[in-house]
This record gives C-alpha cells, sequence and structure tokens, in this order.
C-alpha cells in the first residue's frame, strides 16, 4: 500500500468506524464534500498548495479522534519525494487584474465626497463672520 492510499485510507476507516459519511464530515469542518474525497482518495493536487492540505489532514484528524503526527509525516514524506511544486493549478483569482467595474464605484465615492467638500467648504465661505 502506498503512503498516499494509506493516508487515505486510514481517514476512510476512522470515519467509518465513527458511523460518519463524508457529507456529515464536510459539514463539520466547513469544507465541501470534494475536500474530503480527495483527502480519502490521496489527490492533495486537488486541494491547493501543502499549507491547504495540511491544514485539512489535521482538522479531519482533530475530528476523527486521529493522532495527527504520523499523517503529517506521511504527507511530508510525500512533499519531499515530489519533484517540483505545480505553479500552474494558482488560483484564478491571482492571475487576473482586477476589473475596471469592481473599481467603478470606489471611484464615484471618492468623486462624491470630493464634491461634497469642496460644497461645504463653498457654503462656509459665503457665510458672513460675526
Amino acid at each position: 500500500m502506498t503512503e498516499v492510499t494509506d493516508i487515505g485510507d486510514r481517514l476512510r476507516v476512522a470515519r467509518e468506524k465513527m458511523g460518519l459519511g463524508v457529507i456529515q464530515v464536510a459539514e463539520r469542518l466547513h469544507v465541501d464534500a470534494a475536500v474530503i474525497e480527495a483527502l480519502e482518495s490521496g489527490q492533495f493536487a486537488l486541494l491547493g498548495p501543502p499549507v491547504y492540505v495540511r491544514g485539512h489532514l489535521r482538522r479531519y484528524a482533530e475530528i476523527l479522534g486521529e493522532p495527527e503526527a504520523p499523517l503529517q509525516a506521511r504527507y511530508a514524506a510525500l512533499q519531499e519525494a515530489s519533484v517540483e511544486p505545480d505553479l500552474t493549478n494558482a488560483p484564478r483569482m491571482l492571475q487576473q487584474p482586477p476589473s475596471e467595474r469592481a473599481l467603478r464605484w470606489p471611484m464615484i465615492l471618492g468623486a462624491g465626497l470630493i464634491v461634497l467638500a469642496v460644497i461645504i467648504w463653498w457654503a462656509m465661505q459665503a457665510v458672513p463672520a460675526r
């Protein structure tokens, strides 16, 4: 049994011992069921960078009452064995600049505040001093 399936099998067996379904665990962890399925099938690349995988493993182990250290050690060994990270799978929001539409309302609000400040200044200049 490879280390990848060993991690997933251990999580799946512990979950089934507790009588929990994938959806129940996903709800407890506040994640999609696809995250749990990826962890149990050893498809860690679907979960993003290793920091996210380690966090999911830690939280999943806590829910199941499993010791976290052996799972993390197995995952770390997998990371050491991998050659290079896949940087082509970066989140989309980091690859696209903010749209012009998203910047429209802050610009309108800023212009409105400037106009309001000028009107208040003009009104205060027009009032004669006593």
